[in-house]
């Protein structure tokens, strides 16, 4: 058993803490609650299930909590907008059916916030028992909160994004992925198109992007994501998975880099694979010698506004999946936004993400968009798209509006009007993960629809 495993076994015992971070174990009677409906934290993530899990998932995980800042965004709710009032065309020809049932009903969304650009509320709902302080996972929403953190990261001078990826993944000496610069990471460039093998059982399968789904299932059983188990000796470790008795992401990383290897050049093609998210999350946390979710504190929740406390499921070593164990209410979800509309400012006018990332993840470059269309599946559901910097941006086909968005796998989506500066909050609990229904329901006949409301009614 190695030494600093055992030291971290007890940290949940004694909720050991650093400044505005403290670290939790499970609610028992949460997760025994949700064993009655055939649900738990092994089987969380199943699409069946997801109405029943998604709301405040962290209570039954092993979780750190970053505290809610002492300042503020000032949250004023004006109203101005209905979605109850707008209708949108029905399945059935020539018959209209309104966007709060469609929200609501069809696409399984918990609640939702819009905002405009000053930061004022227009419009907000709460349903399936959550309200204003429920912190919602974000699945893959959250790789584009760990974007910003890298970018702080490297303005704070703790790295470049230039740096070749070897600098701060060891595990990569001698390997292909050794010389990749971070930049190809936070793309999703890399050239990673194959994944270890995931356990027999694994409910995902190969369901998801490319050939081997998004993930494997060593990954995040390894940072806390499926629980904590006690081994013989009494200490707390990941569940044994595909890859074997995995203790540590670095554990993780030594086995990864027996199994895969770049397909393509970095920067010919884009694929989206949470190990590039992974990759970023490492480079933080040992350049800044931060665990994730203290980084996260330091330097992005205490100065962005947000109102409340976030979450993190973490494993005993304290680390956190970079890629999907984000849990923070909707309000907070919509000023990750507002920092972005606001050329990475927070309500006082401080300068709390680089303008140039905002810019970035705005307008992209020539590579990105060159990448979007060879690989990946994602350009058959919008064409004109592109992926940087953690983020989707997407135009659309028919009124030429442009959006930034977060996107997770199940509905989370965090979106803003280039134009406008209007945002779009949810924390949806769709049934399948991602493909066309979601983006119909979500993007299409919700996101795009309130923009353009939006935008005739500011017009006025």
């Amino acid at each position: 058993m190695k030494k600093s495993v055992i030291a971290l076994s007890v940290l949940f015992v004694a909720f050991g803490a650093s400044a505005n971070v403290t670290y939790h174990e499970p609610n028992a009677q949460y997760e025994a609650n949700l064993n009655e409906f055939g649900a738990g934290v092994k089987n969380w993530e199943e699409a069946r299930l997801v109405p029943l899990t998604l709301a405040d998932s962290h209570l039954y995980h092993y979780h750190a909590v970053i505290s809610a800042p002492t300042e503020k965004m000032p949250m004023k709710l004006v109203g101005g907008l209905d979605v109850s009032k707008i209708m949108i065309d029905d399945l059935i020809p020539n018959r209209k059916i309104s966007l709060y049932d469609v929200m609501r009903d069809r696409a399984s969304m918990q609640n939702y916030v819009v905002m405009n650009k000053k930061g004022e509320i227009l419009a907000e709902d709460y349903w399936n028992g959550t309200d204003k302080n429920t912190k919602n996972h974000l699945m893959s929403a959250h790789k584009s909160f760990t974007s910003m953190a890298l970018f702080i990261a490297q303005e704070e001078g703790f790295l470049k994004l230039s740096d070749p990826a070897g600098k701060y993944v060891t595990e990569f000496k001698g390997r292909k992925f050794e010389n990749i610069p971070l930049q190809n990471f936070a793309d999703m460039t890399t050239g990673i198109i194959d994944l270890p093998a995931n356990r027999p059982d694994y409910h995902w399968g190969s369901y998801g992007a490319g050939t081997t789904g998004s993930w494997d299932s060593s990954m995040p059983s390894v940072v806390g994501y499926s629980g904590l188990v006690r081994n013989d000796d009494g200490d707390l470790v990941p569940p044994a998975d595909a890859l074997g008795n995995l203790e540590t992401f670095s554990d993780y990383l030594t086995e990864f880099v027996k199994h895969v290897e770049p397909k393509y050049p970095a920067g010919e093609v884009y694929e989206y694979k949470d190990i590039n998210t992974e990759i970023l999350g490492v480079a933080i946390t040992r350049s800044s010698g931060l665990t994730l979710s203290e980084f996260f504190d330091k330097y992005l929740w205490s100065k962005g506004g947000f109102n409340s406390e976030a979450t993190m499921y973490v494993n005993q070593a304290k680390e956190s999946a970079a890629s999907g164990s984000l849990n923070v209410t909707v309000r907070d979800f919509a000023i990750g936004s507002f920092l972005m509309v606001n050329d990475g400012k927070n309500w006082k006018g401080e300068q709390v993400l680089p303008k140039a990332y905002v810019d970035a993840v705005k307008n992209g470059d020539d590579g990105v968009k060159q990448a979007w269309p060879k690989v990946s599946y994602e350009h058959m559901l919008f064409e004109n798209a592109f992926y940087k910097d953690q983020w989707r941006t997407a135009t659309h086909p028919v009124t030429g509006r442009k959006i930034s968005m977060m996107v997770g796998v199940n509905g989370q989506f965090s979106a803003f009007d280039h134009v406008t500066g209007n945002i779009v909050a949810i924390s949806g609990a769709y049934r399948e993960p991602s493909g066309l229904g979601m983006m119909k329901l979500y993007l299409l006949d919700t996101i795009f629809t309130i923009f353009d409301t939006l935008a005739v009614q500011q017009a006025k």
